[in-house]
This record gives C-alpha cells, sequence and structure tokens, in this order.
C-alpha cells in the first residue's frame, strides 16, 4: 500500500491477439493491484479509473467523489473482452488526457496521477485511415501529452508479440523503472510481478507534504541578498502544454522564482514574455518596482488568456533582444543582462530558430534554459544557453519546483560577476555617421552583414542629443541620407532604423565621391541635427571595391577632411587597393584604415574600430581638438 493517495489509470488491451483466458488473467492483475489500494473518497486515500481499447475505445469507469473500494473491484470484474480486430492504443491513452484527467471529471490536484498501460502487442490501426508507422507515432504523442499533465507511465508489455520499443516510448523515464516486459499473461498474474508494479508505483508518487509552517519563512534567497542583475524570463505557453492548468504551473514556479531576489529599481529588475505562434510582453524591467506588483500580474492570468499554438522560439529570442534586455526599456549598463528561457519542446521553425540563437551570441546575455516534459530537446537547450551547466531538464511541469532553488543560487551568483567587458562611449561626445556601400558588387546578403556590423558598432555607443548621435548614408550610382544625425534620438531608435535600410536594386556603380560630397556638405549642418563647434565629426565609410571615379574620390576625401571630419575607411574584400582606402581615410592611416576578407569578417575589427572612434570622441571633449 502506497503511503501516499494516488489517481491511478488502467489502460488495458482488448484486441483478439489476447484471447479470453488471458483476458480473465489480466483482469485479475487488475484487480488484486486495486485491492492492495487503499481505495476510498477521503482525501489521504486513492481512486481508480479504466479504459479499455482495440478498434474503439470503451470508458469503462472513472474517478468519483464516492469512491470504494468494493464498487471499483466490482467494475473491474465486469470488464468485458471486446476481441477487436485492431490494436488502436492511442485512441486509450488520447481518452485519458483529453477525459479521464480533464477538469471536472474527479481528477484531484496535489494528487500524484499515474496511467498503467497493457498491451500484448505494438499499435495496429487496422482499417483506420492511417498507415502502421503513423499509428505508432500517434501512440507516442499521445503518451507525450499524458506525460506533460504531469502524469507518470508504467507500460507493460505482455508477450513475444510485444514492441519494446514502442513500449519503452510510452513509459516515462528511466524506461527501467517504469517499463515492464513479461514473458506471458501466466507471469503477469503472479504475485512477484504484481508487487514490483505496486512498489514501483508507490516510489514513483512523491511523499506526503509536510504541514505548512505557521509562519511562512523569508523568500529573499541569502545568496540574492545585495545582487543587482537585469533578469527577464520567456515562457513557453503553446498548445503542447495540454491545459492551463500546466501554463500556471509555469508562471507559479516564475513566480516562486521572482520571490527569492531583492527587487527594485536599484536592486534586481524583472521582465517577462510568454510565447507560442508569437510572443507576447508581460511587462518590462521599469513596468514594477515590487514583487507584489509582479504577482499580482502572474496571479490574474487565466484560461481566457491562454490562447496555445505552435512554438515560435525565434520570435521570442528577437522581441527579448529588441525590446526585453533593452536600454530603452530598464536595461542597465554595468550590470549582469539575465535571460531564462522555458520550454516544453521544439522550436516550431527551425532555420529562423538557428538565425535567432546566432544572433542571441552576439550579445552580452548569460542565457538559462529550462526544458521541460518529453518533447523538449536538449541540442535545441544547449544552443540557446551556449554553457551546459545553465541547462536544466525536468519532466514535466509539476517538477520545475525541484530546480527552484540550484536556478535561484546560480542567477544570483551571477550577480557577483562583473558585466563582460565591453569598449562603450561613456562620456563621449560625436556626430557618427555610416556611409554605406549599397553598388551591384556586394549583394544583399552581404550587405545584412554591413547593417549587423553598424548595429554592434552602434551597440557601444550611448546615444541621445548630448551624447552622440548617428547618421546613415548608402551610396551606388547616387546617394541619399536614410537618416540624419537628427532623426533618432536612442540606441534602440537607431539600431531599428539601421535594421530597416533597404539594399539598392540594379546595376548600382560604385559613385563614393558622391556619398562623400553629400557627407562633407550636408552631413553635419545644422539643419541636420550636427551640433558643430568642437563636437566631434567622424564618418565610418564601408566599401567593397575601388570608386567608379577615383579622382573625384580622393579630392571629395580630402575636402572632408579639411572641414575638419574624422573618416575611418574600411575596406572589404579581394577588390580593395589598400592606398586608395588609406588616402580616403584620415591620418594616420594605420589608426584609420581597416581591411578585411569578407562583409562576415567585419565582426573581427568591431571593438578596435568602436574604441578608436570612442577615443576620438573623448579627446575632443576633453578639449583635444583634431
Amino acid at each position: 500500500m502506497c503511503d501516499s493517495p494516488v489517481d491511478i489509470v488502467f489502460v488495458l488491451d482488448t484486441s483478439a491477439s489476447i484471447g479470453q483466458t488471458n483476458f480473465a488473467k489480466q483482469i485479475n492483475f487488475i484487480h488484486d493491484i486495486v485491492n492492495m489500494l487503499n481505495i476510498g473518497p477521503g482525501t489521504r486515500q486513492s481512486r481508480v479509473a479504466t479504459v479499455s481499447f482495440s478498434s474503439n475505445v470503451v470508458f469503462e469507469f472513472g474517478f468519483t467523489d464516492d469512491q470504494n473500494e468494493v464498487d471499483v473491484l466490482n467494475a473491474v470484474d465486469k470488464i468485458n473482452y471486446v476481441s477487436g480486430s485492431s490494436t488502436r492504443t492511442y485512441l486509450g491513452l488520447e481518452y485519458v488526457h483529453k477525459t479521464v484527467f480533464a477538469t471536472g471529471n474527479g481528477e484531484r490536484p496535489g494528487i500524484a496521477n499515474v496511467v498503467v498501460v497493457l498491451t500484448d502487442g505494438n499499435t495496429n490501426p487496422g482499417h483506420a485511415p492511417i498507415t502502421s508507422l503513423e499509428g505508432k507515432q500517434l501512440t507516442q504523442t499521445e503518451a507525450s501529452h499524458i506525460k506533460s499533465l504531469p502524469a507518470y507511465v508504467f507500460a507493460i508489455g505482455i508477450g513475444s508479440g510485444v514492441d519494446k520499443t514502442e513500449i519503452n516510448g510510452m513509459a516515462s523515464k528511466p524506461s527501467d523503472t517504469f517499463s515492464i516486459l513479461v514473458d506471458s499473461y501466466d507471469t503477469l498474474d503472479t504475485s512477484v510481478i504484481k508487487n514490483t508494479v505496486l512498489t514501483r508505483v508507490c516510489k514513483a508518487v512523491p511523499p506526503p507534504a509536510p504541514p505548512a509552517p505557521t509562519t511562512p519563512p523569508p523568500r529573499d534567497d541569502p545568496a540574492c541578498y545585495k545582487k543587482k542583475a537585469d533578469v527577464f524570463f520567456i515562457v513557453d505557453t503553446s498548445s503542447s502544454l495540454n491545459v492551463f492548468e500546466n501554463v500556471k504551473k509555469e508562471l507559479n514556479f516564475v513566480g516562486d522564482v521572482i520571490d527569492a531576489f531583492e527587487v527594485g529599481s536599484d536592486q534586481v529588475r524583472v521582465g517577462m514574455m510568454t510565447f507560442s505562434n508569437d510572443p507576447e510582453m508581460l511587462f518590462q524591467l521599469d513596468d514594477f518596482k515590487t514583487k507584489e506588483e509582479i504577482a499580482k500580474v502572474l496571479m490574474e492570468m487565466n484560461a481566457n488568456d491562454w490562447k496555445g499554438g505552435n512554438t515560435y522560439m525565434d520570435k521570442a529570442l528577437r522581441l527579448l533582444m529588441k525590446e526585453g534586455l533593452s536600454t530603452s526599456h530598464g536595461s542597465r549598463h554595468g550590470v549582469p543582462q539575465i535571460a531564462v528561457i522555458i520550454t516544453d519542446g521544439r522550436a516550431t521553425d527551425r532555420k529562423e530558430f538557428e538565425k535567432a540563437v546566432n544572433e542571441l551570441r552576439q550579445t552580452n546575455y548569460i542565457v538559462f534554459a529550462i526544458g521541460v516534459g518529453p518533447q523538449r530537446d536538449p541540442d535545441e537547450l544547449k544552443k540557446i544557453s551556449s554553457d551546459a551547466s545553465r541547462v536544466f531538464e525536468v519532466e514535466n511541469v509539476q517538477s520545475l519546483q525541484a530546480i527552484r532553488q540550484e536556478l535561484v543560487v546560480k542567477l544570483c551568483e551571477q550577480g557577483d560577476q562583473p558585466a563582460p567587458p565591453v569598449v562603450t562611449c561613456e562620456g563621449a561626445e560625436a556626430d557618427v555617421i555610416f556611409v554605406a556601400d549599397s553598388s551591384r558588387s556586394i549583394g544583399s546578403a552581404a550587405f545584412k552583414e554591413l547593417k549587423k556590423f553598424a548595429v554592434d558598432v552602434v551597440k557601444r555607443f550611448t546615444v541621445s542629443p548630448s551624447d552622440i548621435q548617428v547618421g546613415f548614408i548608402i551610396f551606388g550610382n547616387d546617394t541619399n541620407f536614410e537618416f540624419t544625425l537628427g532623426s533618432y534620438r536612442d540606441q534602440d531608435e537607431v539600431i531599428k532604423a539601421i535594421s530597416n535600410v533597404k539594399y539598392l536594386q540594379g546595376m548600382q556603380l560604385t559613385y563614393t565621391n558622391k556619398a562623400l560630397t553629400l557627407l562633407t556638405r550636408y552631413g553635419f549642418s545644422n539643419l541636420n541635427g550636427g551640433r558643430g563647434g568642437k563636437i566631434p565629426k567622424i564618418a565610418i565609410l564601408i566599401t567593397d571595391g575601388e570608386p567608379t571615379d577615383i579622382e573625384a574620390t580622393r579630392i571629395a576625401a580630402e575636402k572632408g577632411k579639411q572641414e575638419g571630419i574624422i573618416i575611418f575607411a574600411i575596406g572589404v574584400g579581394q577588390y580593395i587597393d589598400q592606398t586608395e582606402l588609406d588616402i580616403m581615410a584620415s591620418s594616420p592611416a594605420e589608426t584609420h584604415s581597416f581591411a578585411v576578407d569578407n562583409y562576415a569578417a567585419l565582426s573581427s575589427i568591431e571593438e578596435s574600430l568602436a574604441e578608436k572612434t570612442c577615443t576620438a570622441a573623448r579627446k575632443t571633449k576633453k578639449g583635444l581638438f583634431f
């Protein structure tokens, strides 16, 4: 007899391959297991339900509030042998998670759910309009839904016709505990097997919880004392969670983790989003200053708010980078930037997921990945975190609480670590304009790399009307401003604007001279946001080929330098003439001229360029005018 109560469902095979004699032994097995449980209506007693399957599914009896041992044993003994022509195991499993364990059908919150599946063969759809392989896949899918409720699934295979792989796939993990193979129904109907099954069921069920203390302990964890961090939670709420109760358990887990922090504008800031088909921002880092405000938001979420959907993790990761851990929404410099991602399955769009993960790796975020349930993908979790020590895996949402303390400690340990060193332009003033080649020799893919490089450089700037302002010029046959110095007032706006720049179409040549002329005449004018005076005028020119008009380009570059513009010239690819590049750049050339093999390699000079740009800006601010 188990120390804790259990809600247990027997799912039994009634197909023709069993035979009446063996079916009677199967019934006797269930009868004796039930007889060893403490069945009754009390809160500390167990309850039983039974479903049978072959060509169709039959609901034999379910959980009831007035259930007693005598009635249950009589109901078990009256189960009829159908002798169906098919073995549609998936129908029985589907009925269990959709109906038997549905809210209002007697399943009790806080009581462990156990499913015992008995079969003598493998899934056989028979005349159903699906293949044998599709039937087997359906069986695994429905078993996964049960396990994610959560419920413990014991799979018992009887006889030589059993598919061991299917049995192990249906069972919870580890298989050597939850998967049981016996050679015959005679063996099944022995005290050894019955006691083995009951013992394993009882061991799987958590022990009764200790009585709640009369005075709740303080929730702030000592490891989090006086720690600072910006922490953002990204929570999967896709349809694979099956019921809103599982979503609620995820939210409660997040709430319990947040409870350990010292939340405040000068301590730990917290943000959160959910995602399925699309991400949805629940609150930003700068929305709330207390744990009570956050708890209220989580408590108010209900089943009507849950839409389900697929697992578009790529969209969530991009929203995290765009708005989540964003300076415009409360992210702080010099404070660890932490993301905690909770998901129960694989990304729906694998290609976009890979792209988003690569973008995530370009940030300085510390990422924790938590995989929940049987459909989690360990490889994806490792890619998300890029550090195996920050990956957690649990069998179901109920098990999340088991990792709470370890997660809290690891999160708060990050507060002891200085934020990753990044060259920034703190305390610098400058007007900076990117001058980007958009000629035909580049191509749209390389142009995206160019924009990414510009974005990464801007991320090192403090962008504001009183710090660093940014403009953007593109050129091909002609040239134009994508945006001027006065267009945007903060870093996020500038990054978004750069991301929206379109590559010029058509047979575009490389009229670098036109871009430099536009830069010199209008780029730093008061009308376009230039501040004049001793504010440094800096241009970052990026090109991959020889100028169409070399002499005009030389003259335009010289004119710009005479007007006090500091020009950093970056040449990309094999067609760059270093001498021509040096002529366009300010002096000394070894400080202001860069050459890389391709646009993907621009990242290799990002820090050096940013450092030199910021140094130029700081020097002028200190009175050392160029």
